[in-house]
């Protein structure tokens, strides 16, 4: 009898045992479902400030999410970020946690090895995302960045200036009307006769090469060939940088460096009157670039070279997330990317507040994307972000492309510098391309 109380005892000690521990199971899955144990975990993010400030309208949501995850958003110049991670990758620094990087640059980093795979956590999201942003995030069918913005092409407008011009001004009639570059440049003569506008801003000497690459990728070419050959002598992209210098030579380009004090102001002093660019200017324009020219804007197509091109747009940068293969919170860093670009909720409110494309499909049914927006004229301008990123090349950028830029950059400043052809240019930038490049 007294053993068997005894064993009674024991039994009721294991079931109370059993109970607290399951209990402490159920309490530690729901302290992990919200970041961890009670002791908060530091997640370092390198980003720049653009990217930043849209990642600060999900902070509140995350952080009751995951009250035990603090992110430390460190804002660096967007050159900054790169080169201060591929000093973190070389030295196996576990900061950054996670870090920023545009795609036009992601190949390169992917290329460091000082990035974590994350090939199983991407999975339930590879059919999700455009399919031509996984591209540069994977090597060795293995992937080591999240998609987070696309940057389909579109053409901004100033319709004011077009109907100035006595130019179509209406976005049905200009996508009517505008549809190639030979329309492009029949626009330009028009508003420069009629009114002295250029159609566009960029510089001779100092271009940063964005029009030239978009011009290509529509087309479906790009400075490199699917099997990695070298594409800069090709007849049709030399055919493509003489538009340019076409433009510039007939007096349809305002002079300014992209992105410089000049460029700028003269968006202010009404200089120019299209922005062939990505959807991000979708946010770039009402806050940073022309926050008084609310109506004057429009949007429309991407011209094309023949109306019956296979693709109809092309794609400006986008940007992804990525984890340090050295983080020592790796986890924590996941639920962050995961949070915000897994998510349509925290996609969709990037978009509507911050003016950056969702990478992520799932999201393009919301009626967010028929909505007028009052800056464009009460145009629903999201909608043509979802038809051109539906209808470009599946190009991707690769490790070379920032070197083959620059290549171009200098050789569109030669052709204007020295009165050269571009034929002859590009022929001998093409010819140290492969000599810097190993690349036939």
């Amino acid at each position: 009898m007294k053993r068997n109380k005894q064993l009674t005892l024991a039994a009721l000690c294991m079931v109370v045992g059993l109970t607290t521990v399951l209990s402490g199971c159920t309490s530690s899955k729901q302290q992990a479902e919200v970041g961890g144990s009670g002791e908060k975990t530091k997640v370092v993010v390198w980003i720049w400030e653009d990217a930043k400030n849209v990642i600060d309208l999900n902070m509140p949501a995350f952080k009751q999410k995951y009250p035990n995850i603090d992110v430390d958003l460190h804002v660096l110049a967007q050159a900054d970020v790169y080169q201060n991670f591929l000093i973190a990758a070389s030295s196996g620094d576990a900061v950054p946690d996670v870090v920023n990087l545009e795609t036009l640059r992601l190949s390169q980093m992917v290329q460091t090895g000082g990035l974590l795979d994350i090939s199983s956590k991407v999975a339930p999201y590879k059919d999700k995302m455009n399919a031509y942003k996984w591209a540069d995030a994977t090597k060795d069918d293995k992937v080591y960045a999240m998609p987070w913005d696309s940057g389909p092409v579109v053409m901004f407008y100033r319709n004011d200036m077009f109907k100035k011009a006595g130019l179509p001004s209406d976005p049905k009639e200009v996508a009517s009307q505008l549809q190639t570059w030979d329309d492009y440049m029949r626009f330009a003569k028009q508003l420069k006769e009629k009114t002295g506008y250029a159609m566009m801003a960029d510089s001779k000497t100092k271009t940063d090469a964005t029009f030239f690459g978009q011009m290509l990728w529509q087309h479906g070419l790009w400075y490199f060939g699917q099997d990695g050959s070298v594409q800069l002598d090709n007849p049709e992209v030399i055919k493509m940088g003489q538009y340019f210098v076409d433009m510039v030579k007939q007096g349809f380009v305002y002079e300014a460096k992209p992105w410089s004090d000049a460029w700028y102001n003269s968006f202010k002093e009404n200089k120019f009157a299209t922005v062939v660019g990505a959807s991000w200017y979708d946010a770039l324009l009402p806050t940073q670039i022309d926050p008084e020219g609310k109506g004057n804007w429009s949007v429309a197509p991407m011209p094309k070279w023949s109306k019956d091109d296979k693709y109809a747009s092309a794609i400006d940068g986008g940007s992804n997330l990525a984890i340090n293969k050295n983080s020592k919170h790796p986890e924590e860093a996941w639920k962050f990317i995961e949070f915000m670009l897994g998510s349509s909720d925290s996609q969709l409110k990037m978009m509507k507040e911050g003016g950056l494309f969702p990478s992520l499909e799932t999201t393009y049914s919301d009626p967010i994307f028929q909505e007028k927006v009052p800056y464009f004229n009460n145009q629903p301008v999201r909608q043509l972000y979802v038809d051109a990123v539906k209808k470009v090349a599946p190009i991707v950028y690769t490790k070379d492309y920032p070197l083959a830029n620059e290549m171009v950059i200098n050789a569109f400043a030669e052709i204007f510098l020295d009165n050269k052809s571009v034929e002859s240019v590009f022929q001998k930038t093409a010819t140290q391309l492969r000599q810097k490049t190993g690349r036939k």
